[in-house]
């Protein structure tokens, strides 16, 4: 389990997103269903689960990879509230190594 500092960090950083996606009307913010967000992904851009994590629990974070690289954060809330965070293309889920630096 990740320190409580750690969790309540991503909890805010995910709160700030939420507030500002709501307040920008950023371009790929959707907010509505879960079940019918999660359709649309495997049906428009051929979009799996990849990934899962919980948000304390307050909700999870979920990771949404084509075979083409397109790929969607979702965040459900516990009230059942369900939004995209972020999406874009290029996703390759290989590690890469930073040149020079170890990693």
């Amino acid at each position: 389990m990740l320190p409580k500092s750690v969790r309540r960090t991503a909890l805010m950083a995910v709160a700030v997103l939420f507030t500002f996606t709501t307040q920008s009307h950023a371009q790929f913010a959707m907010c509505g269903e879960r079940a019918a967000i999660i359709d649309q992904l495997k049906t428009k851009y051929q979009e799996s689960r990849q990934a899962v994590g919980l948000i304390s629990n307050n909700g999870a974070a979920e990771l949404y990879v084509s075979e083409k690289g397109t790929w969607t954060m979702l965040v459900t809330l516990a009230s059942g509230k369900s939004c995209i965070i972020a999406a874009g293309h290029s996703w390759d889920s290989a590690p890469t190594l930073a040149q020079g630096t170890g990693i």
